[in-house]
């Protein structure tokens, strides 16, 4: 039994830190939920590379860690600022509309 209860506290300490690690050190603008960042560029507010492929790649990684670490985090708001990269990387696809 402590075995088990060794291997759930170590594992989860494992996906934790890796999924802060990554955060801290790769992609900080992929630090919180991404709500405020979002209402503030709507607002005119000008927040530098927060909006990258790097960020989308880090928060999504960094989410899957960080649940899958137990911690307990929401879900709704890393993935409106996913979802907001997505739409910002679309705009910059090279289709001709214009």
């Amino acid at each position: 039994m402590y075995t088990a209860f060794g291997f759930y506290v170590i594992y989860s300490f494992i996906l934790s830190s890796l999924s802060a690690v990554l955060t801290v050190y790769v992609a900080p603008g992929a630090s919180g939920s991404g709500i405020p960042e979002i209402m503030g560029v709507l607002n005119g507010v000008k927040y530098p590379k927060i909006f990258t492929k790097r960020v989308l790649v880090i928060k999504v990684i960094g989410v899957i860690l960080a649940v899958s670490g137990t911690l307990c985090i929401g879900k709704e708001g890393p993935l409106a600022h996913i979802g907001a990269i997505v739409a910002i990387l679309c705009l910059e696809l090279p289709f001709g509309f214009m």
